[in-house]
Order: C-alpha cells, then structure tokens, then sequence
C-alpha cells in the first residue's frame, strides 16, 4: 500500500513540512559560545584590591583565588594586596605566606615583590596660609598717576624694532588661474 493513498493531502503536506524542518542544520545546530575574555592582571589586580577593601576578612581566599586564576600575575596581585591592606604587618606575612603556598614555583618573586615594597607616596597637601598668591592690578582708567608716580609701556629695543618694520613684499607675476566649466 501506497502512503500517499493512506494520508490525506493535508497531512501529507504537514508530514512533509515537518520532515524539512528536522533534516535542516539549523535545528540540530548549537548555540554559539561566547568567546573567553582574556584577564589582565591589571584587570584581576583592580578586583582583588576592590574585593579585598570591601571585605578585609576574606582576603586569604580573595588571594587564593587571584593567585590560582592567573599564577603569572604573582608580584603584581601581592603588591596589591599589601596596598590594599595598608602595609598592615601582620596581614604583609600573611600575604607573603599564602601567596608562597599557593604559589610555590613563584616563590622567588613573591618574596621579591614583599621586600621590595614601598607605600605609594602621596603629595602632600600645601597649607592654604603658605600660599602667596599675585595678581596683577591695574589702575582703573579714569584715575590719576599719583605725584611722584609714573606710568610706564612695555617698549622693545630700537634694535628689534628696525629687525620687525615691515619690509615691502615682491609678489612674482602669476597669470590668473582660469575658471573651470
């Protein structure tokens, strides 16, 4: 028996239609993946210092983490932490302790980036009473030179003034450009 005799035209279409849309790739196809973003130590440094600012009781696991997402980034994410912490001594060999465990093959760089630590130096502010500040004053225009007092132009040298008279310009005889059409 014949199957087109069986199914009423109909169904047959749907059959058909059904049929199409299963062997088509783009039903079995999958959905694209995103694309792995590439983590700078600038970038992981900037969280760590965030995350551990915020919450100063996590910062062994916070490092832990850092450390064992992007091991490269030692020197610079135990420079960070130190920096976050405030150079707080007994947080600084806790640091440089669990850097060096989670770490061990770093171990030569880290101890570097813990010696070699200096606090940022911040500019200190100068005290508003230390700053003397002049400005220039201009007599008003209507007033009057006081006896004894003269009023004075800024003038440049005779020498200088004869290098910058204006000197007659020779312009070469060009003919006109003529108009396009």
């Amino acid at each position: 028996m014949r199957l087109a005799a069986v199914i009423p035209d109909p169904m047959r279409l749907l059959c058909l239609i059904s049929s199409l849309l299963l062997l088509t790739p783009q039903v079995w196809a999958q959905p694209a993946k995103a694309k792995k973003v590439a983590l700078t130590c600038e970038r992981l440094c900037g969280e760590l210092f965030a995350a551990i600012r915020s919450n100063p009781d996590k910062l062994t696991m916070r490092l832990e983490e850092a450390l064992v997402i992007k091991e490269d980034c030692a020197a610079e994410l135990v420079t960070t932490a130190i920096t976050a912490v405030n150079g707080e001594p007994t947080l600084v060999r806790k640091i440089q302790q669990t850097a060096v465990d989670m770490a061990p093959s770093r171990e030569a760089v880290i101890l570097a980036a813990v010696r070699g630590y200096r606090e940022p130096v911040v500019a200190a502010a100068i005290p508003a009473a230390a700053v003397e500040v002049r400005r220039a004053e201009l007599p008003d225009a209507h007033t009057k030179p006081l006896p004894g007092e003269e009023i004075r132009r800024a003038q440049l040298p005779e020498a200088l003034l004869a290098q910058q008279a204006p000197q007659a310009i020779e312009l070469m005889n060009i003919p006109r450009a003529k108009l396009l059409k």
